[in-house]
This record gives structure tokens, sequence and C-alpha cells, in this order.
């Protein structure tokens, strides 16, 4: 067997692998998948009339009719687009009230990772009965590339009370060649305590400043404007492109991540009590300065014995103690950028069971939104409790903030 042979092979095998999953063999109503393929099907369906519509220049398009479709994952609640002549039907649609099996989810799925070859994906269009040309087949993957591509576009609000963000690093297949790649991933909640992806931007090569300000001037475009807190990860150039995105912002730098450097950079028993006493500073100072104080007595403590990390550290003090500005209520949802990594976390255990890598930077961001969904359907759909309670104290401190800025503007 060639190469190239065992490389499709195992890259068919792979996309195989993201198929399965998202048949949902233990969720078959998974509502994520639903919603995608409810718009999926519909953005096919458009693309087919236009096609049509070509070919036919006498006739119109004529709104759309309402039909559910009866799938492996529920019932889907499809818009059909029809024309005047009423004699378009998309080829996509099953006969009315049939059930469709698993191979016509998969076949959507396909395109939905889009990692089948041209002449793979015509043949599974013919074993359906699906009558497509490559060139419309084409057109409908690139139709519903752009849809997808809405969501990363969308307005975002004015005004958030935090971003929690962080770098997801993956391999990712880029032409023929499998990279190094890092997608930064904005998870906003909003004044009311709702939470939210805003974002997600897939670079090749490492987490670095420069791509952090793209992902910052993206979602300023979008319309974010004014943030009370940004919650990140500690590395190079990230407190300066913080400060230049959103010069009114607190910072926090993720308090979890400290204390894992901590056990990397101090000694056993040092890093032990060490770790303990922050988090003392952190239940038990009743303000922002109170704890500040206390980390920098902390760290003189243990100056001598470990200069260099101490040093680096004791410079970030307000950094990692912003949270403490906050209602004590707020703290705890403000001070890690664990919200986001678990939703990366999801995505590193897709990976592993895709091949190791993604197929494209499109299955890796897909996948992202497929995860958005579910969490805003499922545990983001009322908001977080404690935060909608707290919103009026939100609003008070975004208020205050910003009418800072205005007066010193």
């Amino acid at each position: 067997m060639e190469k190239s042979e065992i490389f499709e092979t195992a890259k068919n095998m792979a996309i195989e692998q993201v198929l399965n999953m998202y048949c949902f063999k233990d969720d078959p109503t998974h509502p994520a998948l639903k919603q995608l393929l409810e718009s999926l099907l519909e953005c096919i369906m458009l693309s087919e009339r236009s096609v049509y519509l070509a070919k036919n220049e006498n006739d119109k398009g004529n709104g759309f009719y309402e039909r559910k479709l009866a799938t492996p994952v529920g019932n889907l609640e499809l818009s059909v687009p029809r024309t005047r002549s009423a004699s378009f039907r998309p080829s996509i649609l099953p006969e009315p009230y049939k059930r469709v099996d698993s191979s016509y989810t998969n076949l959507l799925m396909s395109l939905v990772a889009n990692g089948y070859s041209e002449s793979s994906l015509v043949q599974t269009l013919k074993s359906l009965s699906l009558p497509y040309s490559e060139d419309e087949i084409a057109k409908i993957k690139n139709d519903f590339k752009n849809e997808l591509q809405l969501y990363k576009q969308r307005e975002l609000p004015e005004s958030a009370f935090a971003l929690i963000i962080d770098g997801y690093h993956c391999e990712v297949k880029d032409n023929s060649k499998v990279k190094q790649a890092t997608c930064y991933v904005v998870l906003g909640i909003d004044l009311e305590g709702k939470k939210d992806i805003f974002g997600i931007y897939t670079f090749f090569g490492k987490e670095n400043k420069t791509d952090w300000m793209k992902v910052f001037e993206d979602l300023i475009t979008r319309g974010l404007k004014k943030v009370l807190i940004v919650v990140s990860d500690d590395f190079p150039g990230i407190i300066d492109a913080v400060k230049l995105a959103y010069p009114y912002a607190d910072h926090q730098l993720c308090f979890v991540h400290l204390q894992r450097n901590v056990k990397k950079h101090m000694a056993k028993d040092d890093a032990s009590v060490f770790n303990k006493e922050l988090d003392k500073i952190r239940a038990s100072s009743s303000d922002f300065d109170e704890a500040v104080s206390k980390f920098k007595l902390l760290c003189n403590q243990y100056s001598s014995k470990y200069p260099r990390f101490i040093k680096e550290i004791y410079e970030k003090a307000e950094f990692y103690l912003a949270h403490m500005k906050y209602p004590e209520d707020l703290r705890k949802h403000i001070y890690t950028t664990n919200a986001v990594e678990s939703v990366n976390s999801i995505i590193e255990k897709i990976k592993i069971n895709s091949g190791g890598y993604f197929q494209s930077v499109e299955v890796l961001e897909i996948n992202i939104y497929l995860q958005r969904e579910n969490l805003r359907r499922g545990k983001w759909k009322n908001g977080v409790p404690i935060l909608k309670k707290c919103s009026y104290n939100i609003l008070h401190l975004y208020d205050m903030r910003y009418e800072m800025e205005t007066q010193n503007s």
C-alpha cells in the first residue's frame, strides 16, 4: 500500500470516529447536533433551490413551508424552500413521512467534518440516490461553511461583566501536513450573569501577544467595547495586550495556575505551606488592598530562598488578586480560567478520539461551536443563579467604572 493510500485510509478512519461520536448512540436526542443538522439541511436546501433557479429562469422562489423530519437524533423542524411553480423539491429531503436511518445522519456529518474527499462524498450521495453533480456538491459545502461563519461574525453586546480567555493547544491538518496550532477561546459573562462563547480563533503556531491582539481587535470590531474584568493565564505579553484592548478593565491572572506554578518552582514542603497561605488570604481578606498586602508579606518570607520566582509573582500581586475587588459571591467565578478550560477539555477528548489531531481548522471550530450550543441549551440556558442574583451589583460596578471613564476622557 502506498503512503498516499495509507494516509487516505487513516484520514477516513479518523473521520468515521468523528461521525460515530456525532451519531450520539448514548444520547440520541443531543440538542446541539439537532440544531446543527437543522441549520445544515436548511442551508443545503436553499443551495439546491438556487441551483434549480439558475437552470429554470422562468421560475421564482416563493418562501418556505414547515416540515418535521424523523431522524436518529430526533425530529428535525425544517423550513423547506419552495418555488412558485411548485415543481422544485430538494433532493436532500427524504420522502414525506419517511424516517431516515443513521447513514443519512452520517452523510450530513461528513459535510460538517469536511474530511471526505470529493469522490468519497459523491459515492455517499449516490448510495442515497441523491443526484448531485460535483459542482453542486462543492457549492453546497461552501454555502454551509458560510453559514457557520455567521456565528463567528455575529454582533456582540457592547458590555460584558467578564471575559475568561484561554489558548487551546492542539494539532491541526493544514493541506497535507499536521501542524501545531492554538485556538483562542473567549468565554463571556454578560451583565445579567449569562455565559456564552463570544469567539473562537485558530492560528498556527504557539500562543502569543500578536494573535491575542487580533482576537481582541475582532471582539471590539464586533461591538464588545466595555468589560469589567478579563481573566487569563499568565504568559508573556498578555498583561499589555489586555491593557491596550480594554484599558478600564481589571485583569485577573488565573489563581489556580499560580498555585500550580508554586508547586513547580518551590520545594514540596514549601509549596504546600505557601499554597495553604494563599487560600487563607483569599478566604480571610476583607478587601483587595488587604489581600495584596498579605500576599506581599507572604512572598517576602520566601524571597531569599526563591528570589527569581518570588520577584516575578510579587510584581504581579495585584493581577493575581483582582477578583478581590468584587463582592464575595462573584469571586469564585472570576479568579480562575477553569470555566473555559472545561470546554477545552471536552474538545481534547474529541481530538484524541479523532486520531490525535483535527482534520482541519473548520473541524476544530465546529466542535467548539457544538459544545457552545450544547452549553447554551443546557447548563448556560438560564444563566448562573448566583450571577443572576448579583446582576444588580454587577450593573452598579459597571456604571461606576465607565462613568469614571467618561469623566476622565
